[in-house]
């Protein structure tokens, strides 16, 4: 009995799904955008940022636009909407 447990957590352990686990599509544009260039210094929700800090989802996806427009990202909608999510999953929790 003790060889199939320790053989089924070898297979969980070793398999490609816990390997290769694939990031957030939003954290990989979020990080091809460089966006911790700023917001590494600057924070998410600082009072630096009052203009920009969301209190909502809603107020999220406008911060989001509003770096992708100021900033020449070139995001499209879906990729913008990602960002968000993966921001708001990562650093918000705000409900949708």
């Amino acid at each position: 009995m003790k060889l199939v447990h320790k053989t089924i957590l070898t297979t969980i352990l070793f398999s490609p799904f816990s390997v290769l686990a694939e990031p957030h599509p939003g954290k990989v544009l979020f990080d091809e955008a460089n966006c911790m260039k700023c917001h590494s210094t600057m924070g998410f929700n600082k009072p630096s940022l009052k203009k920009m800090a969301p209190d909502n989802y809603q107020d999220l996806q406008g911060a989001v636009a509003y770096c992708d427009q100021n900033l020449n990202v070139g995001w499209f909608d879906d990729e913008r909407e990602k960002v968000v999510d993966y921001l708001n999953k990562t650093y918000y929790q705000f409900p949708q």
